[in-house]
């Protein structure tokens, strides 16, 4: 099994609520230091050592385990929606406090497409399920 996971310094919960709202993530798993014996004097309480969540069928982990938020530029989630009123409110929703790599517009591969890096650092690339997986 192959599971990706995002890393975030410190604010992994936060990260958590905000795909939870925005791409209805689901929880699940997550175990924090303070569950830890090892860890629990060393990190603060709240600092996620691993976490599982799924988006739209797919498990991704997330953790709190680096001390700088790391580069992203060489990794993007795709997220392919059914609908144009899907792509628009998820990638508006993920642009909020985060920065527009690429405007919503049609693609020769889809029909509504475009690239956002959220908030929390993290790329993504969603559009219409128009183009056939192989």
């Amino acid at each position: 099994m192959l599971l990706p996971t995002i890393h975030f310094a410190g604010n992994c919960n936060e990260a958590i609520e905000f795909y939870k709202q925005v791409v209805g993530a689901e929880v699940l798993q997550i175990f924090y230091a303070k569950d830890n014996p090892a860890t629990q004097d060393q990190l603060p309480p709240n600092f996620v050592m691993h976490s599982e969540v799924k988006i739209y069928g797919a498990t991704v982990a997330l953790t709190d385990g680096c001390e700088e938020p790391p580069s992203a530029m060489n990794f993007t989630y795709t997220l392919m929606l059914d609908t144009a009123e899907e792509v628009t409110e998820v990638f508006n929703r993920l642009a909020e406090g985060g920065r527009v790599n690429e405007p919503l517009g049609q693609q020769f591969w889809a029909d509504l497409s475009g690239m956002v890096t959220d908030r929390f650092g993290v790329n993504w690339n969603v559009l219409t399920k128009t183009m056939p997986l192989s």
